[in-house]
Formats: C-alpha cells, sequence, structure tokens
C-alpha cells in the first residue's frame, strides 16, 4: 500500500474515532496521538522518521481496542501493516 493508502487510513480512523464512545481518556489520548502523528507525516513525509516507534504505540493501541472497538482495530491493524511496509 502507497503513502496514499496510509492517508486513507488516516481518514477512516478519524471517522471512525469521531463515532465512537471511548470513555477512557488514556486510550482517547493515545489513539489521539497516533492521529497526530500520521497527520505530521503527511504534512512532512521527507522529515518524519519515527515510524519505529509509531508501529509500536499502533500495535499495542490495537490489541486494547479489539473487543470493545473493533472496527478502529481493524484500521488501527491497516495502519500497522503499512508502517511495517514503509519500515522494509
Amino acid at each position: 500500500m502507497s503513502k496514499q493508502g496510509l492517508h486513507d487510513l488516516l481518514a477512516e480512523l478519524k471517522e471512525h474515532r469521531s463515532g465512537a464512545d471511548l470513555v477512557d481518556s488514556e486510550h482517547q489520548q493515545r489513539l489521539d496521538e497516533i492521529v497526530e502523528s500520521l497527520e505530521q507525516q503527511r504534512l512532512y513525509p521527507d522529515t518524519f522518521d519515527q515510524y519505529s516507534t509509531l508501529i509500536e504505540q499502533v500495535k499495542l493501541l490495537m490489541l486494547d481496542f479489539q473487543s470493545e472497538h473493533p472496527k478502529i482495530s481493524a484500521v488501527l491493524n491497516s495502519v500497522h501493516r503499512v508502517l511495517n511496509n514503509f519500515k522494509s
């Protein structure tokens, strides 16, 4: 998947985030940080070099959301795969 695919996933993640009832403020904050990091990558792709950290953050949050927010978890899983491909 291309960087454009990552941007499409970011839009999908933002859509699901706004529609989800995230009661836990820690999870909301972690998701917001990931979205912000992805937006920074989109704005400044040549200077952004935090894929390894971001990959781990996405993976952990994806696992946390699996049972209560499967749609968000699925999008995070796709983001995780794309970031892993960029890293390779």
